[in-house]
């Protein structure tokens, strides 16, 4: 199977498992699931559409929508993200919601496959105050970028990751302490990658610095699969270890040029060290990553994201 075909089928196989989970969740009262999907289908639209931004109303309006879950930012669509799909619950929609008709459009998104036919629309309803769609998943799937394979991918990796949710292990928990260090960590050196490697060793070649550079954004797509909380768990720990190499470093070094070699050997020092701390941690934590491969990665991203670097000024002093 070609991989443009996984993430479609990944796609595929995530709406069929949320229409069933909504189904049992629906069937037993519990409409939780209602509420946490409603993030999912904003990050899933902002894949989508992205001449424009949506965001949770329920979040951001402080509950002044009484009719509307998702908007976006032009005000010319808003979404009801329900699994309830009889007419009363458009009608009653389209009530609550002439009260504060702030967009264009208003489209009822049904967490089925199969949205329900209608014998009479809601013409008489809106009274021409907005336009009324209703959307099943299926009508979500036509909106798909099946031809570009890196939106494809992170649409795929956004569905896996929210909607078939992994049980976690008593065992094995987030570092909670290692988020809150990330959080509470403010770089001070604000140098991108090929900044700092130039800074040392101006005459890299150009070659080079692009296989970092796309080593990089390779590292990143990878860690899209994971959550906020797990990434930076992880990249604190690598920080935290990889500043005490980095002192090591400049303190042997009398010159602050360097040659490639010593530049790998740094990298590798480092990876080295994140390796063996996700190792040691993982008795009692959970991290998404373990190979050393994305792991180096993940360093090239600190380096480029401010947090280390190849001399001095990347020590991190706060």
């Amino acid at each position: 199977m070609s991989e443009r075909a996984q993430y479609r089928q990944n796609i595929i196989e995530t709406f069929s498992h949320l229409e069933r989970k909504v189904k049992y969740n629906s069937s037993m009262n519990l409409q939780d699931i209602n509420i946490t999907i409603e993030d999912t289908f904003c990050e899933l639209l902002n894949n989508l559409y992205q001449d424009r931004t949506f965001r949770n109303l329920n979040v951001d309006a402080e509950g002044s929508y009484a009719a509307i879950d998702l908007g976006d930012s032009i005000g010319e669509i808003a979404f009801q993200v329900t699994s309830t799909t009889s007419r009363l619950k458009v009608k009653e929609t389209i009530e609550k919601y002439k009260a504060n008709k702030e967009f264009k459009t208003v489209v009822m998104l049904y967490c089925v496959n199969t949205k329900p036919t209608r014998s009479k629309d809601f013409s008489n309803e809106v009274n021409g105050e907005f336009k009324l769609e209703e959307w099943d998943l299926t009508d979500l799937l036509g909106k798909m970028p099946w031809t570009e394979l890196n939106r494809l991918q992170k649409i795929s990796n956004l569905l896996y990751r929210d909607i078939f949710i992994k049980i976690p292990s008593t065992l094995n928990l987030t570092d909670l302490t290692a988020c809150d260090g990330w959080d509470k960590t403010i770089p001070t050196d604000f140098r991108d990658f090929t900044d700092k490697v130039k800074n040392v060793y101006p005459e890299i070649r150009e070659v080079r610095l692009r296989k970092y550079c796309r080593d990089i954004a390779s590292g990143e797509v990878e860690l899209d699969s994971f959550s906020e909380r797990e990434v930076s768990s992880m990249k604190y720990r690598i920080f935290d270890v990889c500043q005490d190499e980095l002192i090591d470093f400049t303190e042997k070094k009398s010159s602050v040029q360097l040659n490639i070699d010593e530049i790998n050997e740094l990298i590798e020092k480092y990876t080295n060290r994140a390796v063996k701390i996700i190792e040691e941690r993982s008795v009692d934590y959970n991290y998404p990553i373990k190979n050393k491969d994305t792991l180096r990665k993940i360093v090239l991203a600190l380096i480029n994201d401010c947090y280390l670097s190849f001399d001095e000024e990347g020590i991190y002093e706060n």
